[in-house]
């Protein structure tokens, strides 16, 4: 196997060839990151090391599938390959084969977000009633998350709550022991599970430490600086005594502290590993130069980072336009008609994107881009997989996968109505868990319940038949089975329930479901008949819920925290002003550190743009329906005045309407007034 290390630079070069031991290389936005990884791996394999004893750990699945794509170009009959996935999909692969060690089956599902809700909150209502399972919900989710972050059991978050002597940890303590007995009553996981048991396992059975030390010699962890302590932990224990653990990040771009993330993890990284290699690469083949130096000039201000300063490796480029608008309109109005001139110029509305801090921001411009029928996408708006009507399908679908499934035949036991009401469902699932079985199997001992019967019994019975049917075409498709199963349950009535008689709505509905079996079908003919359990499994797991690229010439509107591993040729970072870059509220509750990683929020915004970048602010804006002076961000004063080309405009722009635009203007108002 021969390698051509031609296309490295000298600083890739040397983070790819490094040899055994911890390493770690630095690489700003635009350096070659993923390049540096494949190539890695590529050159670890020539060196000897067969592929399947490398582990290639990303954030996303997207990213795995695209190193896993490249080392295919390289390779295209590589054999065996090296093991590619996220964190949490290693940890469910760790399951599985482990299962016997934590006593679970093989086969579990994975609660995700609401189900661990649904749970939780049956949870709190035994602990407290409906009032605390309203009021403390969000609170004790998070103290569990928290805890299972740190490794801490049940025991030990009692201990904790005594310790701390406050009524609301007690409380969650408390939750936190039920919530962990109901899912190992039920043989489910949440997501937390998926790296808390596994690294829990390696701790404490030396034999399965030394089995999966064994199964990878080499470590490799993209997007380092994003790692909580739960997944550092995991990382070390898979990297073992050898430490041959490769990390690749940048703190620069750590912005992800809402969710765990803990940029310590990648500054401490020589203290934890004395013997690490560190390479850094500053080389940026993304972005011109003023760009760059704008992001220096704000970063450069954090004094918590390890050293480093982009290099431009495509020229100077254009001073950069901030401009200055009296209000929100205004500042819509102008940066619509920018993209416009720019789509004029040849620039594809696909290679543009507005960037806001809050999506609160997104109104003003939306209502521009609606009236000139500029078509757009919001990323991390409302996933398709968190619709009322998939998600009731996917708890039918569950149950022909895992029957002791309780969360998803609540879910769906009176979904479409079939005469169960909240009396008769709490003593079914009283009597189930009294008698320690599931909820389907209660349904078919409803003679042994006192006081359910008649049309709650018939209900029942008809579902069961439906799920029996559905289980046996299973075997040989399952789309089959999802169609089979979704009509005999008669389940567009509750389609029809929740549209309300609003025609268009129920179309959108039937839709969702339509979208949820074409996903269905191509699963099938990619892995063959009846694996519906993988499918259900990889949507649990793929939590980004990343959507196919699209080939339409389509803007993006995003926030900077969606924008992250995103890149357009030309960008609008707006609302540049105090209260939402750095936001108000990271400042009030984080202080200096919030302060800080909204500056690196804000350098990530910046180091989206390849060729231009626009930033803009209003001189007043509105909020809470009142209107107040906005000031300008203390980070664009950080940037060198002489890249920043201001200009103040206090009305917005007169444009040219085309005769073609004005008549379909006219003829949308003549159609919302006749209907």
């Amino acid at each position: 196997m021969r390698l051509d290390l031609s296309p490295l630079n000298p600083e890739q070069l040397a983070a790819v060839t490094a040899g055994d031991g911890p390493l770690l290389v630095l690489a700003g936005a635009g350096t070659g990151k993923t390049r540096v990884i494949t190539y890695r791996i590529a050159h670890l394999m020539t060196q000897g090391v067969p592929g399947d004893r490398i582990l290639g750990i990303t954030f996303t699945n997207r990213a795995a599938r695209e190193m896993r794509e490249r080392l295919g170009r390289m390779y295209p009959d590589l054999d065996p390959a090296p093991h590619l996935s996220t964190f949490h999909s290693l940890g469910l692969m760790i399951l599985r084969e482990e299962h016997a060690r934590i006593g679970f089956r093989r086969r579990f599902p994975i609660y995700d977000d609401g189900d661990s809700r649904a749970l939780l909150t049956e949870v709190l209502r035994e602990i407290g009633g409906a009032g605390i399972a309203e009021t403390r919900l969000e609170d004790v989710r998070r103290s569990i998350s928290r805890w299972k972050s740190r490794f801490v059991d049940p025991v030990g978050a009692e201990a904790d709550a005594e310790e701390a002597g406050e009524e609301a940890e007690f409380i969650a303590a408390r939750a936190y022991a039920s919530y962990e007995s109901r899912l190992n009553g039920l043989n489910a996981v949440d997501f937390d599970d998926l790296i808390y048991r596994p690294v829990r396992l390696l701790r404490e059975d030396p034999e399965a430490k030394l089995t999966w030390n064994r199964r990878f010699e080499h470590v490799l962890v993209d997007e380092y600086q994003d790692t909580n302590t739960a997944q550092y932990h995991f990382a070390r224990l898979l990297a073992g005594d050898r430490e041959n653990l490769c990390v690749v990040g940048d703190d620069d771009q750590s912005i992800y502290a809402f969710r765990g993330a803990e940029v310590e993890k990648i500054l401490s990284f020589q203290r934890d590993f004395p013997r690490a290699r560190v390479v850094t690469l500053e080389r940026n083949y993304r972005s011109v130069g003023t760009i760059l130096e704008a992001a220096n000039g704000v970063i450069a201000n954090n004094p918590h980072r390890h050293a480093k300063r982009l290099r431009p490796e495509r020229g100077r480029g254009e001073p950069i336009p901030f401009l200055t608008f009296e209000d929100e309109v205004a500042e819509a109005a102008e940066v619509v008609s920018r993209i416009r001139r720019t789509k004029q110029r040849g620039v594809p509305y696909a290679e543009q994107a507005i960037l806001l801090r809050s999506a609160i921001q997104a109104r003003p411009f939306e209502e521009k881009l609606r009236f000139f029928e500029i078509p757009y996408t919001i990323i991390g708006g409302r996933s398709f997989f968190d619709r009322r009507e998939v998600r009731d399908a996917l708890a039918y679908l569950r149950l022909l996968v895992h029957p002791e499934d309780d969360i998803a035949a609540l879910r769906i036991l009176n979904t479409p109505r079939r005469g169960w009401g909240e009396g008769s469902r709490k003593k079914l699932d009283d009597w189930c868990r009294a008698h320690e079985v599931p909820i389907l199997e209660g349904l078919a001992q409803l003679e042994r319940i006192p006081g359910i019967g008649g049309k709650a019994a018939e209900g029942a019975q008809h579902l069961l038949r439906a799920l029996a049917g559905a289980r046996l075409t299973l075997e040989r498709s399952a789309p089959a089975a999802a169609r089979q199963l979704l009509e005999g349950v008669s389940y567009d009535m509750a389609i029809r329930e929740l549209a309300g008689g609003d025609l268009k709505e129920l179309e959108g509905r039937r839709r969702g479901l339509e979208m949820l079996h074409d996903s269905l079908e191509r699963h099938e003919e990619r892995k063959g008949a009846g694996r519906l359990d993988e499918f259900i499994t990889n949507l649990s797991l793929d939590r980004t819920q990343e959507s196919d690229e699209s080939e339409e010439d389509v803007l993006t509107l995003l926030t900077f925290h969606g924008a992250k591993g995103l890149e357009f040729s030309s960008v609008h970072l707006v609302g540049i002003e105090e209260d939402l870059i750095p936001h108000r509220r990271a400042i009030a509750e984080e202080g200096e550190k919030g302060l800080e990683e909204e500056r690196r929020l804000f350098y990530v915004a910046i180091t989206r743009a390849r060729d231009h970048l626009v930033m803009t602010r209003c001189a007043r804006r509105r909020r809470f329906g009142k209107e107040f002076e906005a000031l300008e961000s203390r980070f664009a004063v950080e940037i060198d005045d002489a890249l920043l080309s201001r200009r103040e405009i206090i009305e917005a722009e007169q444009e040219t309407v085309s005769k073609e635009e004005a008549a379909g203007f006219l003829a949308r108002i003549r159609k919302a007034i006749e209907e």
